[in-house]
């Protein structure tokens, strides 16, 4: 039985390493969306999931719950696409070799 060569091991694994940094370069730009009441409050949030942006239709401003609930719903909305996708761009560089959940807990500290 042949052994693995650990040269070679540890050069993939400085590939994989390298690969890793630029996705998380690339998904601090990448931009998802969300919203919620037809529109009435819009989030911008990147593939590190930090919120970008914000807006509230100024109409349903004298309603602080429901604004509160759409807020919420709208954040949340966002910040699942953008869990998907870097799941998707993590799962490309990995090649099954890493579970993109593992990184994605990781990433935010």
């Amino acid at each position: 039985m042949e052994m693995p060569n650990l040269g070679d091991m540890m050069n993939q694994i400085q590939q994989a390493s390298a690969k890793m940094q630029d996705v998380q370069k690339q998904l601090e730009k990448t931009v998802t969306h969300g919203e919620a009441g037809g529109g009435m409050v819009k989030v911008s949030v990147n593939g590190r999931q930090r919120l970008l942006s914000l807006a509230i239709d100024p109409d349903i401003m004298d309603d602080r719950e429901m604004v509160q609930d759409l807020v919420l719903a709208a954040v949340n909305s966002a910040i699942e696409e953008s869990g998907r996708v870097s799941q998707e761009e993590i799962a490309k560089v990995a090649g099954g070799m890493i579970n993109p959940a593992d990184i994605l807990k990781n990433m935010g500290k």
